[in-house]
């Protein structure tokens, strides 16, 4: 989609153009300068109104903070500045710098009154986290901040762990997205046990009536591949073995994890590129007794040879 430029029509007295209709153009979001007759660019106007150049934009003056879930106060609410000076750059009185202060401090504790309050601002905090550790995108964040927000009015976090419940709530995010993130991940870059972020996410599964779809077998094979270093031929021979079982109807029903490591590891045999049971289930956390079950069951449809 291209733009439409934003046009406005000034008259130049004083012009050294030789076109016969004088009249000069501005376009409003580059601040060119051309003639609406011959199309010439005669120059660049920069204006310190950032809200006449870019009307429609974020640079208005008329535009605020953008509204978000993730902060604790949704971008809505104003504060007192840390500068002791007043809106014309001018320095407080020393009579009024203790007020100031004071104002600066009340103004802070007004913002959180309860236990609950503050630990909401704690859990939003962890969830903003865990964007760079995890390379989250805006979209996960938002969706976790308001399933947290959700469990915190119907007051299921109550008596339980911050970090547990945030790690649910960003587990649910990621299985409704989409988006190839384990608990395990999630346990880690959190510092949370796994198996309270578990009984966690069970819990809001139940009380929140959600529906999550299950996470396609094909990114965890890719995942695991590329952190065991496999190459490209190993890669594409297992993601023609998961079509082929796909097509059979054999793989509904099993843990995503689970058929990918044993896919893996079929691939490489098939490959002669030599990767142990031990190595994949340290990689996906899937044990070495379920690799060997589901490659029996997969070598009736599979020849490896």
């Amino acid at each position: 989609m291209v733009r439409e430029p934003i046009f406005k029509k000034k008259y130049y007295e004083n012009n050294n153009y030789s076109c016969s209709k004088n009249v000069t153009i501005m376009d409003g979001e580059t601040g060119e300068l051309f003639c609406e007759n011959c199309g010439v660019i005669q120059g660049m106007i920069l204006q310190n109104n950032m809200g006449e150049i870019f009307p429609n934009s974020d640079f208005s003056s008329h535009a605020g903070n953008k509204t978000s879930l993730r902060l604790y106060d949704m971008g809505l609410s104003t504060f007192v500045g840390k500068f002791d000076h007043d809106c014309t750059g001018k320095s407080f009185d020393y009579k009024m710098k203790p007020l100031i202060h004071r104002m600066r401090l009340w103004d802070s504790r007004s913002k959180i009154k309860q236990s609950s309050e503050r630990n909401l601002r704690t859990a939003l905090l962890e969830i903003d986290k865990l964007r760079e550790k995890l390379s989250l995108t805006d979209l996960v964040l938002e969706r976790s901040a308001y399933l947290y927000r959700k469990s915190a009015k119907t007051n299921l976090v109550r008596g339980r762990s911050i970090k547990g419940m945030v790690g649910a709530c960003v587990y649910i995010a990621c299985r409704e997205l989409d988006i190839s993130r384990t608990i395990k991940d999630i346990a880690e870059n959190l510092q949370e046990d796994r198996k309270s972020i578990a009984r966690n996410y069970r819990f809001l599964f139940q009380n929140l009536s959600l529906t999550v779809s299950v996470s396609d077998p094909l990114k965890r094979i890719v995942k695991f591949s590329n952190n065991l270093r496999l190459s490209e031929s190993t890669k594409r021979e297992a993601i023609r073995i998961f079509d082929k079982l796909q097509e059979l109807g054999v793989t509904a029903g099993k843990n995503p994890d689970g058929v990918a490591s044993t896919i893996i590891y079929m691939a490489s045999i098939k490959t002669c590129e030599h990767i142990s049971q031990q190595q994949i289930s340290k990689i996906s956390g899937i044990t070495a007794v379920t690799i060997r079950n589901r490659c029996k069951e997969f070598r009736k449809y599979i020849n490896l040879i």
